[in-house]
């Protein structure tokens, strides 16, 4: 009888390997298509943009200002920097032993799964593994990440209200995105500025509905309700209950991690400040590279830049590709050429004074080659080494899909729930008698023994009032 219980345990223990294995092999096939796919796009993007003017193209590759171009080979790497110290900041709040080159690990993991997953849906899930191999508790991995995302969202919220304001009248000028495609004649052209709204909304709409969601429990019971019901009936929704199951844990979520973000505001100031310096660098680069080109355009100012590239990441970011292959740079030269009125482009070559729209169309068509090599394909291309040589692949866990995405993340914040809440419990009411102990210390009155006190003969004479009135933590849940 042993024996047969033993034959049985090994049995089920080869059949569980084997169908590792298995997932193992059907995951790297999906990974080796995302990739290929997102390679394709991108250079398929690329061809038919320069395809017409190659040689033109590879002159001013050929005279590319090298002191430029070391300027975006470090902007690149500054980029990758500030992101691992945000990274960094984040798990000390958890844990002092962490090291800065966990922290690369952990970026370029991230950025690596986002790039071959849909809407980089992939890098959280990731990121999350990683931190747990690194020695990080897997809910302190969840808390990082969210919290890192919170911000983000808030910092580009900022600036896309700052480049709506400052370069509205910019993208009016551009009028649309050129398609070259005709129905009966008519040019099937696409409206700049209600993509730049919809995606400035989306944006803003992120964090604003999961806040009220949070904070106001009439908005959050009619989301809940009628909204998710109207989605169903019009098939935008599947399955209504997973819907709102979600949508509860990610509510849940941002009230916890909005709460510890407030506990420590010199910190928040801290990354606030630090994902500033990024998105700056990050959209500066088209800058650089129209200087290594010799770009002529006077409205091609630094922050003119950094507005437009906005623009371009609100744009893309509407669309569900692995990396906005064939988007990205579809949009980007229509958004940094103006074809109405060349010499209010970004990228402009002036003959004889006057702005020629054949030659700053070749000079967009360089500077688009050099900036979606610099910014997307060598960073995927260093990611992937990163990934592949770190093994940054979880093992064994139940709930990993095939292909990261961010319903794994979503039911990694559900398992991790109860344990991150009690632990932002404990630090509220930490930081509430912290504060109430530094009051009594900076009121010397509260500190003075009362008539009772000094009437009391066996009461030490430089007795202190400390009564504490009770703590009264904040209903996290909202129920």
């Amino acid at each position: 009888m042993p024996n047969k219980e033993l034959e049985k345990k090994v049995a089920e223990h080869e059949q569980m390997v084997e169908s590792g294995k298995a997932r193992n092999k059907k995951s790297t096939i999906k990974y080796i298509l995302n990739i290929s796919l997102v390679l394709i796009a991108t250079s398929l993007a690329i061809f038919f943009a320069i395809k017409d003017d190659a040689i033109e193209i590879g002159r001013y590759l050929r005279s590319a200002d090298y002191h430029f171009i070391l300027a975006i080979i470090g902007v690149m790497f500054g980029c990758i920097l500030v992101r691992s110290f945000i990274l960094f900041c984040f798990a000390h709040l958890f844990t002092r032993k962490y090291h800065f080159h966990q922290a690369i690990a952990v970026d370029q993991i991230g950025q690596f799964y986002n790039a071959i997953t849909p809407g980089a849906s992939g890098g959280q899930i990731m990121q999350a593994y990683t931190y747990k191999k690194q020695g990080v508790q897997i809910s302190s991995a969840v808390s990082i990440l969210a919290m890192y995302s919170i911000v983000y969202q808030a910092v580009l919220i900022v600036f896309g209200t700052i480049s709506f304001i400052v370069k509205y009248d910019f993208i009016i000028s551009i009028g649309a995105i050129k398609t070259n495609l005709e129905f009966n004649g008519v040019p099937l052209d696409i409206p700049i500025w209600p993509l730049t709204i919809v995606g400035f909304l989306l944006n803003v709409g992120v964090i604003f509905i999961v806040f009220l969601m949070g904070y106001w429990h009439g908005f959050h019971n009619f989301v809940m309700g009628p909204v998710v019901n109207l989605l169903h009936k019009i098939k935008l929704v599947k399955n209504p209950d997973k819907t709102r199951e979600n949508l509860r844990i990610q509510v849940e979520n941002f009230k916890i991690e909005f709460r510890r973000l407030s506990t420590n505001i010199p910190f928040l100031i801290l990354v606030i400040v630090s994902f500033t310096a990024y998105i700056i660098l990050k959209f500066s680069i088209p800058y650089f590279v129209g200087k290594a080109l010799g770009n002529e355009s006077t409205v091609a100012s630094f922050w003119d830049c950094i507005f437009l590239s906005n623009y371009h990441q609100m744009i893309t970011g509407l669309i569900p590709i692995p990396g906005s292959a064939g988007v990205s740079e579809f949009v980007f030269f229509n958004l940094f050429l103006n074809t109405k009125a060349p010499e209010k482009g970004f990228f402009t070559v002036f003959i004889d004074g006057v702005a020629n729209l054949d030659a700053s169309t070749t000079l967009c068509q360089a500077s688009l080659l050099l900036w979606r090599t610099s910014t997307f394909v060598i960073p995927i291309f260093i990611g992937g080494l990163v990934s592949a040589f770190y093994k940054s692949a979880p093992k064994n866990e139940a709930h990993m899909g095939d292909i990261p995405n961010r319903q794994t993340f979503v039911s990694l914040q559900k398992e991790t729930y109860v344990q991150r809440y009690e632990e932002v419990a404990s630090l509220v009411e930490t930081s509430k008698l912290s504060r109430e102990a530094i009051i009594a210390k900076l009121n010397p009155r509260k500190n003075k023994p009362t008539k009772k006190q000094r009437s009391n003969k066996n009461a030490p004479a430089d007795i202190a009032q400390n009564d504490y009135d009770e703590v009264e933590l904040d209903d996290l849940d909202g129920d």
